[in-house]
């Protein structure tokens, strides 16, 4: 009989854990994602160093090497660090989400000094908002427009030499490293090269927009 309880008890403890993790680990409604990106980025404030503006000189510095990543597997995915520049000057702090789904659902928010970077995927779809506005749809490799449904930037998924190639409408901006780094890299690969010297401020936010995307995936697969 008391065999029985224990089972019994244990059955239900293991039940309990289980729907947690479930609930944990399902994506969002969209009438709780507000909340969810709101926990995000107060749990960011916690554990983020000040970030360093980034200007044409900062990124050319902006480098693979990160510092405070995390990497946990399980039910889901979750990862978060800070990206620097070759001088280790903290420049976009990362925090990423995977949930439950045959298809991927997932959530990354990016921080700069000045902008925020947020990509809502479900079901194999992303979303881009950049400072709370709608961006468009990130295809592939592609973002397309919110409100045209036009190309305006792309990350090249075939390499050039050891680069992909990003433009913005139809300029290259950028060519962004195929070299993988990390916590432990002490050289601070350089991670973008060919960036011209009269680059505005809406190509560098649509630069990052995919280049960082495509370095926290890399660290997440």
């Amino acid at each position: 009989m008391i065999v029985l309880l224990i089972l019994s008890v244990l059955l239900v403890a293991m039940l309990v854990y289980l729907f947690n993790q479930w609930t944990r680990n399902r994506m969002p409604s969209r009438k709780q994602r507000a909340r969810v990106l709101r926990e995000v980025k107060q749990e960011m404030d916690t554990w983020s160093d000040p970030l360093v503006k980034i200007n044409r000189e900062e990124l050319d510095l902006f480098s693979l090497t990160q510092e405070k990543q995390i990497l946990k597997r399980g039910t889901g995915t979750t990862a978060k660090g800070t990206f620097t520049t070759i001088f280790h000057e903290p420049v976009v702090s990362y925090s990423y989400r995977r949930y439950l789904g045959k298809k991927v659902n997932e959530l990354l928010y990016a921080r700069t000094a000045d902008h925020d970077y947020v990509y809502w995927t479900e079901n194999g779809k992303t979303r881009l908002e950049i400072d709370d506005q709608p961006v468009g749809t990130i295809t592939g490799s592609t973002l397309l427009g919110e409100r045209t449904g036009k190309e305006l930037a792309r990350i090249e998924t075939t390499p050039r030499e050891n680069y992909l190639p990003v433009s913005v409408g139809k300029r290259e901006v950028a060519a962004l490293t195929t070299h993988s780094g990390g916590t432990d890299d002490p050289l601070g690969q350089r991670a973008f090269e060919f960036i011209p010297d009269d680059l505005n401020d809406k190509e560098e936010q649509l630069l990052l927009s995919l280049a960082v995307r495509e370095l926290v995936g890399r660290v997440v697969k």
